[in-house]
């Protein structure tokens, strides 16, 4: 989706920003005054990762697309909105999610979930949870290691599985599992970028995890 020359220096400027909070910060303010420019800047340090979380969600390549781009629309046009509370991204995130989710209810369908494009992207965190089975599946299918090729072909398939059985679940639980497992958010960012109690995010979180334990039943993982 990255639409950056082909130059080395220029390859790695999104993953500089992004990495840089201060920088992040600095470019939202500037934006908010009207530099267009500076909003392009997070644009394209996010969009990436943005965009394969949406994916994650939505399970379609084109889907996602729209609805990322929409999301950097929509942030462009709620710029004087930002306060600052929330980073940039977790910011961004907010809007894509809300718009994913509403575009999940409204068409009520299931979704056979691609692994050509790897959800994960470098520093991205990791799930703390590791010991709860439906966590620390999503969790590997979130990294993207490197099998050896014997094994590769299995391991897609497995993973396949598990991509397979988030796409059934439903659209909330999906986003818990998307942003939890995956996106690594925490739980009070969770709960506000939802704008639900954290009892109540825990509890979705909870019976998010036991679905996807029952969708996985059967499954050779």
């Amino acid at each position: 989706m990255s639409s950056l020359s082909h130059t080395q220096d220029e390859a790695d400027l999104p993953d500089a920003i992004s990495g840089d909070p201060a920088l992040m910060a600095r470019l939202m303010r500037q934006a908010r005054e009207g530099d267009r420019a500076a909003y392009g800047q997070i644009v394209r340090a996010c969009q990436d990762r943005l965009y394969n979380a949406v994916l994650r969600l939505v399970g379609d390549r084109e889907e996602a697309q729209e609805l990322t781009q929409e999301a950097f629309t929509r942030g462009l046009m709620k710029i004087e909105s930002f306060r600052g509370e929330a980073g940039p991204y977790t910011w961004l995130f907010r809007i894509a999610m809300n718009l994913a989710i509403s575009q999940l209810r409204k068409v009520r369908r299931h979704r056979v979930f691609s692994l050509d494009r790897p959800a994960a992207t470098k520093g991205s965190p990791r799930l703390v949870e590791s010991d709860d089975q439906a966590a620390s599946l999503l969790d590997r299918v979130a990294r993207d290691p490197a099998p050896l090729p014997s094994e590769q072909l299995e391991q897609r398939e497995r993973d396949q599985q598990v991509l397979a059985a988030l796409g059934r679940l439903e659209a909330d639980y999906r986003a818990v599992l998307v942003m939890r497992d995956i996106e690594g958010f925490d739980y009070q960012q969770m709960a506000d970028i939802l704008e639900m109690p954290l009892g109540t995010l825990k509890s979705r979180l909870f019976r998010a995890r036991l679905a996807l334990r029952e969708q996985l039943k059967g499954c050779d993982l």
